[in-house]
């Protein structure tokens, strides 16, 4: 229900707003969201109700991913990140285009990484090592690192 009054709607000179109005802002009511969506809710529910351990142990569980993936970079001229994210950014040889590079790493190994210029750095690869287990995380790693040295021989 929207009342279209001037001072129901905080719009100065609204009254005798027609149906065109009317409908837009029945649009725009029924796209805002008012609170924290019933999924969200539950998830910070079970994660008060599984304590800082459980959060913790989590975190730890990153380690091994974060370890991998800094070796498997090493190649690279410099790395950045790892240190509280839950990725690192590694800097391409000079002449490498990293949406080209990214393209080749999905295609040629089976690893997704994004490419720098998506996130204001181009000429870098940005990798994640969270949505892994550990395990996983290294066989991706062991791909990822053949996919630098012989892509970065090649471009």
């Amino acid at each position: 229900y929207i009342a279209l009054s001037s001072k129901a709607s905080s719009i100065d000179g609204g009254k005798g707003m027609g149906t065109a109005a009317y409908e837009k802002m029945l649009k725009v009511q029924d796209t805002i969201a008012i609170c924290v969506s019933r999924l969200s809710q539950m998830a910070a529910l079970g994660a008060l109700e599984a304590g800082r351990d459980w959060v913790l142990e989590q975190v730890r569980s990153l380690e091994v991913g974060r370890k991998v993936i800094l070796e498997a970079m090493e190649p690279l001229e410099e790395i950045i990140g790892g240190n509280g994210a839950m990725y690192v950014m590694g800097k391409l040889p000079n002449g490498v285009d990293d949406q080209d590079f990214a393209s080749s790493l999905v295609e040629k190994y089976g690893v997704a990484v994004i490419p720098g210029s998506f996130c204001g750095y181009p000429g870098w690869i940005r990798v994640c090592y969270s949505n892994l287990p550990p395990d996983d995380c290294k066989l991706a790693a062991a791909r990822l690192k053949e996919g630098i040295l012989k892509l970065t021989s090649t471009f």
